[in-house]
């Protein structure tokens, strides 16, 4: 039977494969809303964008949201979204912005090695999730998950219980997400659950990197512990995001800003952007060392690529 309203146009792809978070079985919908087959479960559905939530997992989101971090997230998301929508700026303002201190060995997912995430599967556009996606989409066929409904979010829902089907997806992607969740190995073990046998995931997460909570921050690993989170996949690639120098620079920048005074914000501020313009150079020093055998040691963060077994 095909979908019907109110599920926006993306996740009404995976109607047939959506679970209920309690029982998983089976969602059909009910007027504004989804609803167990079994249980009888009623998941509201706003703006075109299910919530598949329990109320333990929606009071426990509540909390870390109303938290200073979660407002910060919030309010960043909104800010993204704006952005977004707003009269395009004349190209010189790009200049204003201080560069970043960090380099980035992959700048563009959709460049190899990565770019298997969305190309076509048998002809048509590959089914794939972010999870933890919104409030920008990195490709055109991107579902995005996340904790609430924020800006191009299509589906609302714990990572730790996707509640979706085994074997649906071609791709599966998070990008600095599983630093913030309790129990990253079970997120990940969801990850490849919803992957069709062969399907594609592709993960990155920081190492050498501040706390940052969005809206909480727990958890990094070394290459060492990327392989064994990851050990589900199939042969998985594991490589550097960003290399050592600029591990240094950034955790350099917050050191030194946390020298000075809190108030006025103007005076950090404008320290940020100095910092970023006369050490930025210094990033490039990462390019030599990415085949230097103990770079791993200092690295900025990690990434993941890998192929979920075809026999599972």
């Amino acid at each position: 039977m095909p979908p019907t309203p109110p599920l926006g146009h993306r996740v009404a792809r995976l109607y047939g494969a959506l679970r209920c978070v309690t029982c998983h079985s089976p969602l059909r919908n009910a007027d504004d809303a989804l609803r167990c087959t079994a249980c009888d479960a009623r998941y509201p559905v706003v703006r075109g964008c299910p919530v598949l939530l329990t109320d333990t997992m929606r009071k426990t989101f509540a909390v870390h949201l109303e938290s200073d971090d979660g407002r910060r997230m919030v309010g960043e998301y909104g800010a993204a979204a704006s952005a977004s929508t707003s009269v395009t700026k004349p190209s010189w303002t790009r200049w204003l912005k201080p560069p970043p201190v960090m380099y980035r060995y992959h700048p563009d997912l959709l460049k190899p090695p990565t770019s298997v995430l969305f190309d076509p599967v048998n002809g048509a556009p590959p089914l794939t999730l972010s999870v933890g996606g919104g409030p920008y989409r990195v490709g055109d066929h991107e579902i995005t998950l996340n904790i609430g409904l924020f800006p191009n979010v299509d589906m609302v829902a714990d990572a730790h219980d996707i509640p979706i089907a085994d074997n649906t997806f071609d791709a599966v992607f998070s990008l600095a997400v599983l630093e913030h969740v309790a129990d990253p190995y079970r997120v990940v073990s969801e990850m490849i659950r919803v992957l069709k046998p062969g399907g594609i995931l592709y993960s990155e997460i920081p190492f050498i990197f501040f706390f940052h909570g969005y809206p909480t921050d727990y958890t990094r690993f070394t290459r060492e512990g990327m392989k064994r989170l990851f050990r589900g996949l199939e042969s998985p690639e594991v490589g550097m995001t960003h290399g050592p120098v600029s591990a240094i620079l950034q955790s350099a920048n917050m050191l030194m800003a946390m020298c000075l005074p809190a108030r006025p914000r103007l005076i950090r501020k404008a320290f940020n952007g100095l910092f970023r313009c006369f050490a930025f150079p210094l990033k490039y020093l990462d390019l030599p060392l990415r085949t230097h055998p103990d770079a791993h040691i200092l690295a900025g963060g990690f990434y993941v690529l890998g192929r979920k077994p075809s026999d599972a």
